[in-house]
């Protein structure tokens, strides 16, 4: 009997302590999400919900001019979207965009931050100056390359005349050809700068002394790059090619200015075609649509990127 009343007295304690303890994590943790609050509530306010409302429409059909949304369709406007022969060429351009510009951007700002790392003359000034793009307005960067790219007097192909490879002269921006290499390429130089930026911090943090042991084992400068520097820089390279993954599945404006999605759809890209849908096309329900696939593929790509890192990590451990 005696025992009884105290293992159920032991067990009272045991339950009054948790709940005690419980009252003591939510008291040190109140301050945290009082913080916090405001910005969670801006973040659905400004990205949730859009997102949501986004899905929404898109089961709908909508002009944009009657405060009130159109009939429920349900996956009618997906079913129309894989139907388009137009959206299916927006989404292989979205595709060669990121798989063409990616290894491009990180490339060479790997290839630039691992330079500019090493002492040399005007270093600073170099890092200004391949950083200068990035914060130039897109307006004059598409004007300046639509002049490059102009077939008649352009510079591309007047130098090309003027070295004798005139036979290489062509409307870069005309030809469904060559359209959308030659928006990426100007892509990749507006955006590199960005990718050196991250890559020649991740550089400068490197432990100093692993290097250094690199160097007294006798490795020379491309073994110690290799061998030593890129697997050290794998968390930065993957950050900068998600970074990048995810502009080029975004890019709207550089696209939208030069070429306008043309000629004949050649540089179509999901945005554009979103923008088209939405506001030349009147049909907000198909854009809301491709805005869910799109937002789709970021988050997409993003958790991958993440899982990738994170075996990774675990298999090295």
């Amino acid at each position: 009997m005696f025992a009884s009343s105290r293992s159920a007295d032991t067990r009272a304690a045991i339950a009054v302590g948790r709940a005690r303890s419980g009252v003591r994590r939510w008291r040190r943790h109140v301050t945290g999400y009082l913080f916090a609050g405001p910005a969670v509530a801006v973040l659905a306010a400004f990205l949730l919900y859009p997102i949501g409302y986004s899905l929404w429409l898109s089961f709908h059909e909508w002009s944009g001019y009657t405060p009130q949304w159109g009939p429920f369709v349900g996956i009618a406007n997906y079913l129309a979207l894989a139907r388009d022969e137009v959206f299916w060429k927006a989404t292989w351009n979205s595709l060669v965009f990121v798989i063409v510009r990616t290894p491009l951007e990180v490339g060479l700002g790997f290839l630039l931050a691992v330079l500019l790392n090493r002492k040399m003359p005007a270093r600073a000034l170099l890092r200004t100056l391949f950083f200068v793009p990035v914060v130039m307005s897109l307006i004059v960067v598409t004007i300046i390359f639509q002049r490059i790219y102009e077939p008649n007097t352009g510079l591309l192909n007047s130098m090309l005349r003027g070295v004798g490879l005139g036979a290489l002269a062509h409307p870069w921006l005309g030809d469904a050809v060559t359209a959308l290499p030659a928006v990426i390429a100007v892509s990749v130089w507006k955006n590199v700068g960005f990718s050196l930026v991250i890559l020649l911090a991740g550089l400068q943090s490197l432990p100093q002394d692993v290097l250094d042991a690199g160097r007294v084992d006798g490795a020379n400068a491309w073994q110690l790059t290799t061998r030593v520097i890129l697997p050290l820089m794998r968390p930065i390279l993957g950050l900068t090619g998600l970074l990048s993954i995810i502009g080029g599945l975004k890019v709207f404006d550089l696209v939208f200015i030069m070429t306008r999605g043309g000629p004949t759809y050649s540089t179509e890209v999901l945005a554009t075609m979103l923008y088209r849908q939405a506001f030349e096309l009147n049909e907000m329900g198909v854009a809301s649509a491709i805005a869910v696939i799109l937002v789709a593929l970021v988050l997409g790509t993003a958790r991958l990127q993440t899982l990738l890192v994170s075996e990774r990590d675990e298999a090295r451990t």
